[in-house]
């Protein structure tokens, strides 16, 4: 089935149980919208591909899959079913305890510099002096230098079970009052995430501690994006302006959602970056994310020496607590700089390539724009590189079906679900599925209902009115205090965190980055609503209960 099998004209149909092998769930944490064809020709599909191997190299006894339907993601993972591959897979994955202790050193002195160094270079490469045949191979090479990243991502997500195997040893050992605090022994550390929130908050108080700056930001963001790009503008803003931009030239590679390589970057249009930038102006100094930083280190350092002192007379404890941590403290460094290096910058690359493709496409006669390159397929790239064609119908054809497709709510899930494990689950697909995701059995919505149940994610209880933000294009209605409402949470939504009073999310498990960043910035968050996002409207008073997963709705 391609993205289109369903698209019957203005109407868009899902599949039924019985006409999709399998049971495959939509990725609403990095796709919750429609995605372009090209998006899954090279991102998604060579997600599959990098995960696989990964799952391979490791033993892993399962295999990821990823399909579009109608214009939404689709994935499955699906177990070995090869006798010979199965028990070849087995036999390394019995030495999967010792390699969960590899993946941060390996993430360190290995796989982190690599991608630095590809990531670095390929924001400044140039390709507009290359023949077609020339594009075409460097189109192949960057498709096979993203298979490499998403491999390496692949034996990242083992940093997910390492830091599982922990928490789980913690509560059963120590027996927390508080069920989140093994996960704030895990927080706390330097990332490319704090890197970029104490970077914005540096640019908020140059805009508060300037009077011209400060009068610009009381205008309109296109106003403000065309005063920067002014050399003439008064000196203040003209420093202000070299600040922003070397800020979008370290941070600015990437935009709101994930997959999507036809998402515009903030560099490109900086609205995103500008609308974080005003929220922060108005908060004071107490908001600094340098103080939640340091709050989110001190408490692990306290949990840290009181877990030591209780496990003191047990030797063996002891030991296994130490060998378990040293495994799962990299998981959050592990976890938002991936996500920067090859989910955000890695794709961001890719982009930057495809657009100069496009370039070279308009000239070519093929179509209108850069940007419809991405309407295209991999292989029809390839062909109007090689043959050249009129590909304006194809492009308009697509682009009209991703419209229809924005307009529905897609299910959670296709096909038919596998009757319930008897034993305990795989590892791999624990961390996945449960840990990072937050599988729940699916809940019916019901708009009149007075409390939502989910995962509490990060404790507190706070009262404060709701504002439901599906993108970050949404997030200047975002004010002080205010219950932010979301499908998901990403690392470019990590500013949201200092303005919000709570956090209440449709996905995610207790290791989301959603439930992460809430535990670190100390907000109350229930994840896993499965239908906040519906069910919630904006202006209304609602109650987040992060202690029991509740989030209790004022409808009067």
């Amino acid at each position: 089935m391609n993205e289109r099998a369903q698209d019957f004209g203005s109407a868009v149909v899902f599949p039924a149980p019985e006409e999709i092998e399998g049971f495959w769930s939509q990725d609403r944490i990095h796709a919750p919208r429609p995605m372009s064809p090209l998006a899954f020709d090279l991102i998604t599909d060579t997600m599959a591909t990098g995960f696989t191997r990964a799952h391979a190299e490791w033993g892993a006894p399962i295999d990821m899959l990823t399909r579009p339907v109608n214009h939404y993601l689709y994935s499955t993972l699906r177990p070995v079913t090869d006798p010979v591959e199965r028990a070849r897979r087995q036999a390394v994955y019995e030495q999967l305890p010792q390699r969960l202790e590899e993946v941060g050193p390996l993430w360190e002195r290995e796989w982190k510099p690599r991608l630095v160094r590809s990531v670095r270079a390929g924001r400044v490469a140039e390709f507009g002096s290359l023949s077609n045949e020339e594009l075409l191979t460097e189109l192949e090479r960057q498709r096979d230098h993203m298979i490499e990243q998403w491999t390496i991502h692949g034996k990242i997500n083992f940093g997910v079970v390492a830091a599982a195997r922990f928490t789980d040893f913690y509560d059963a050992t120590l027996s927390p009052a508080d069920r989140a605090e093994a996960f704030q022994l895990l927080q706390g550390f330097e990332t490319e995430t704090v890197r970029a929130s104490q970077a914005m908050w540096a640019l908020s108080r140059q805009v508060v501690r300037s009077g011209a700056v400060r009068a610009l930001f009381e205008r309109s963001n296109d106003e403000v994006a065309a005063a920067l790009r002014n050399p003439a503008a008064p000196e203040e803003v003209v420093a202000f302006a070299a600040s922003f931009r070397s800020f979008l030239d370290e941070f600015g590679w990437r935009s709101d959602a994930v997959y999507d390589v036809a998402d515009v970057t903030w560099r490109e249009d900086p609205v995103i970056p500008l609308d974080a930038l005003r929220g922060y102006i108005g908060l004071g100094d107490e908001h600094d994310p340098d103080l939640a930083f340091a709050r989110a280190a001190a408490r692990r350092e306290a949990l840290l020496a009181g877990a030591r002192a209780r496990l003191a007379d047990d030797p063996g404890a002891l030991a296994t607590f130490e060998r378990y941590y040293e495994a799962a403290r990299h998981n959050l460094p592990l976890t938002e700089d991936h996500a920067f290096w090859i989910d955000q910058s890695g794709i961001a690359n890719f982009r930057r390539f495809l657009l100069q493709v496009g370039a070279r496409l308009v000239h070519d006669g093929c179509f209108d724009a850069p940007d419809d390159v991405f309407d295209l397929h991999h292989a029809e790239v390839v062909d109007a590189l090689r043959a050249g064609g009129d590909r304006r119908a194809p492009v308009a054809e697509r682009r009209a079906s991703v419209a229809r497709a924005a307009r529905v709510d897609p299910p959670r899930a296709l096909g038919t679900p596998p009757p319930p494990s008897s034993g305990p689950l795989d590892p791999l697909v624990d961390a996945l599925v449960v840990r990072l995701s937050g599988r729940r059995p699916p809940q019916t919505q019901d708009d009149t209902a007075a409390v939502l149940s989910g995962l509490g994610a990060s404790p507190g209880v706070v009262t404060g009115t709701a504002r439901v933000v599906r993108s970050l294009a949404e997030a200047a209605k975002l004010d002080e205090g205010d219950i932010l409402v979301c499908e998901m949470t990403l690392p470019p939504w990590v500013p949201l965190f200092a303005v919000a009073g709570a956090v209440v999310a449709d996905t995610g498990g207790l290791m989301s980055h959603c439930a992460i960043v809430a535990r670190e910035f100390g907000l109350p968050a229930v994840v896993g609503t499965q239908f906040g996002t519906r069910t919630i409207r904006d202006g209304m008073t609602v109650t987040v209960d992060g202690d029991k997963g509740e989030v209790h709705i004022d409808r009067r």
